[in-house]
């Protein structure tokens, strides 16, 4: 997701080496798959095998919306940020609104990150799988984290960098090697063991993996290293989708051919728990190492970009003059301490003696905050695409722009009241934070 919410000027890149529709597809598809994945297919396991329609509705949707970040990186190709590109088309109030819902939803996914950690943790080690223990390893979790990210970004940057191969392992070992202990009885066994219908089951579903499509924004982002960016890129950001949703589909097919639809719902780590059972106890465990290490790192990034998120917008005049830079700052830690106070608030609030209703409950709110988010982007595109000299290109915005929202609102409509209630919130903080801001004397 894009960690970058002010306009600036991208750096020139000219003397690097180019690359092309295979390599810009390969930085895409990099950049989604993280740790999103690893705890959803537990949240399906109560709607069973039917939850892959869900996966295809909600790569749809994430299609639609990697086409509407292409057509905006090429209309404002100087926006850095999903809030920059809200600003291009719709102005500042829209864009402090969507900055601050951005803020937000990056600390609350960052709890159910918090919770695949605790579950990988606690399939690793029994004893911390209870609620108790599960709850006081995702606060440890949240101060250590904002305690590294307090020395610095470049140590962040590191615990990223060594793990990020090993997060790839589980859902790639999954979709390529996991079909030999796949039981086509299992599957079709747990296909609808709820007996919803089949619009509810989809668009349910859907809502619940599109968690693991988040940061589908930052396909755009590779232009300024792409060869000709304005033919490859948007292709890319399709392929990369395309690819993405293929791997996850195929990683959570195989996970329930191997457990049951209750066991899976019960699992505190999926990969490793269907490791376990394909491979003996080792391979479930270098599997649940792979998960554990992974999810940490992304949580350490995720915890630092909110906090650099609010000090860019507070520099900017949008969030309160308290969290602004300091001189000689590396990491801001004011911002930081507030980021520790929310999450751990989140966390408490939140609390579930099942781990997955915690997670869902979390990945739902965020995934709403995101889709708010998404559609000011794609109304965006409704106003900059004049900005195309091409009728077919400016139809082909507009087009790409309406079906980016109505896949988003549909999705939306699938969260519960609740999920819905609290995801408005933010945007009444948001819109009363930006109009009670000092003005600036001109």
């Amino acid at each position: 997701m894009a960690a970058v919410e002010a306009i600036e000027q991208p750096a020139s890149v000219d003397h690097h080496p180019r690359i092309g529709l295979m390599g810009a597809t390969a930085l895409v598809v990099g950049g989604m798959i993280g740790s999103g994945v690893y705890l959803v297919p537990a949240t399906l396991g109560a709607m069973g095998s039917i939850s892959l329609l869900g996966w295809v509705a909600a790569s749809c949707a994430a299609l639609a919306l990697a086409g509407v970040f292409a057509f905006l990186a090429a209309a404002a190709p100087a926006a850095t940020g999903l809030a920059a590109y809200v600003e291009e088309g719709l102005g500042k109030f829209p864009a402090a609104v969507c900055a601050f819902i951005y803020w937000v939803e990056c600390w609350v996914g960052n709890v159910a990150l918090g919770l695949a950690v605790a579950g990988a943790l606690g399939f690793l080690a029994p004893a911390l799988a209870a609620p108790g223990p599960r709850l006081a390893v995702t606060l440890a979790l949240i101060w250590l984290t904002v305690g590294a990210c307090a020395v610095g970004p470049k140590l962040v940057s590191r615990i990223e960098g060594l793990t990020l191969v090993l997060g790839l392992a589980p859902v790639i070992f999954a979709a390529a090697f996991g079909w030999f202990w796949f039981h086509p009885a299992v599957f079709l066994a747990s296909w609808n063991p709820g007996h919803l219908a089949a619009p509810q089951a989809v668009w349910r579903s859907a809502l619940v993996v599109f968690w693991a499509f988040l940061g589908v924004e930052c396909a755009a982002a590779t232009a300024g290293v792409v060869r000709d960016p304005a033919r490859n890129v948007p292709r890319a950001s399709l392929l990369g989708v395309l690819a993405a949703a293929g791997l996850y589909i195929a990683a959570c097919a195989v996970l329930m051919g191997i457990l049951p639809a209750p066991q899976l719902a019960a699992s505190s780590a999926p990969f490793a728990d269907a490791a376990r059972a394909a491979l003996g106890v080792a391979g479930g465990t270098v599997i649940g190492l792979c998960v554990l290490l992974r999810v940490t790192g992304c949580f350490a990034v995720w915890t630092l970009l909110p906090a650099e998120t609010s000090r860019t917008a507070a520099d900017a005049g949008v969030f309160p003059a308290v969290l602004r830079t300091r001189p000689g700052e590396r990491a801001s830690r004011v911002n930081l301490l507030l980021v520790g106070v929310l999450m751990t608030a989140t966390a408490l609030a939140s609390f579930s003696p099942q781990l997955t209703r915690q997670f869902t409950l979390l990945a739902d709110i965020t995934v709403i905050l995101a889709l708010g988010a998404y559609i000011l982007a794609a109304a965006s595109l409704l106003r900059l695409a004049a900005r195309f000299a091409s009728p077919l290109a400016r139809w082909g915005a507009c087009a790409v722009a309406v079906i980016a929202m109505a896949c988003a609102v549909t999705l939306m409509t699938a969260g519960n009241k609740i999920e819905l209630l609290w995801s408005l919130v933010p945007v009444g903080l948001g819109a009363a934070l930006y109009l009670a801001r000092p003005r600036r004397r001109t």
